[in-house]
């Protein structure tokens, strides 16, 4: 809305920009209807933003003119939707090499990205146009519009190796809608979370999550397995877990105890999920209780 008013001396720029919108709006749900409120939403974040004088009529049905006319331009773009992949341009604002084959990316859209803890962003590259790579996510980037990545580096993997050797702050990635099932965070079952070594990020995430919608003052019966024998600084699990919080820094292993009242979320390799899946339903949580995510 700020960008909005800022730049609506220049309606060639707005329309196009609008246009560019279509697609995301699209992707998180919007109705193209809907978006006749924007008029009435830029005249209200102009009133928001004291010290703004009063409107005078004229002024007022000015702007809502120009909110039916950017409306009217999204709307446009995202009838256009159906044709072009949806996307979400982003810029990287930090880069930490953690390795030599794990690097942390946090990346600034300018919309929200609709990523749920557990579920994986979707990035390209502008030097290898149409290889995309499925990337961890640490955070939940719908509070501030930032996306952490968290990118291991496997075998012939081209798009990981740009991401984590040769991209820097102020590179551009593109974003497409992200994959997977999210983490259980609605089931009130004790919640088991089980990651590999490199696939700590969702766990991070969803660990966030949970603290977020817990109320103060409770407790929520959480388990991280998770076979690292050095907590690194970037994942402080300690600090954004929820009260109750065990966290192992082992593998899980089905040591006779019961675990069929649990529900579990399971990230890593193709080969480290399977096993701890068959671990789980081997100690008897029922296969429609345990969530996967598979990256590499």
């Amino acid at each position: 809305m700020t960008w909005l008013v800022d730049n609506l001396g220049n309606p060639g720029m707005v329309a196009a920009r609008c246009s560019d919108l279509g697609p995301a709006i699209t992707a998180l749900g919007i109705p193209p209807q809907r978006l006749d409120a924007l008029a009435i939403l830029l005249i209200d974040a102009l009133r928001a933003n004291p010290p703004a004088p009063p409107l005078r009529a004229d002024e007022e049905a000015a702007l809502r003119d120009a909110g039916r006319l950017a409306a009217r331009w999204t709307a446009s773009g995202a009838a256009g939707a159906a044709h072009e992949p949806v996307r979400w341009s982003a810029v990287v604002t930090s880069h930490d090499r953690l390795r030599a084959d794990l690097a942390v990316l946090r990346l600034r859209t300018y919309l929200p990205y609709p990523c749920p803890p557990g579920t994986r962003a979707v990035a390209e590259v502008r030097r290898l146009p149409g290889r995309r790579r499925e990337c961890w996510v640490g955070n939940l980037p719908d509070t501030d519009r930032t996306v952490e990545l968290h990118i291991p580096l496997y075998r012939d993997d081209p798009v990981g190796a740009e991401l984590v050797e040769r991209t820097a702050p102020g590179d551009r990635v593109t974003l497409h809608l992200p994959v997977g099932d999210p983490a259980p965070l609605d089931d009130h079952r004790p919640l088991l979370l089980i990651a590999d070594r490199d696939a700590i990020a969702p766990i991070r995430a969803t660990l966030i999550a949970l603290r977020t919608a817990l109320p103060a003052g409770t407790e929520r019966n959480v388990i991280v397995h998770w076979p690292s024998p050095i907590e690194r600084d970037v994942y402080r699990l300690a600090d954004l877990a929820p009260p109750g919080t065990v966290v192992i820094r082992d593998h899980f292993t089905d040591d006779g105890r019961d675990w069929s009242e649990h529900i579990a979320f399971v990230a890593g390799t193709a080969a480290s999920t399977a096993t701890d899946a068959a671990r789980l339903r081997d100690a008897g949580v029922p296969m429609e209780r345990i969530v996967t995510a598979v990256v590499g």
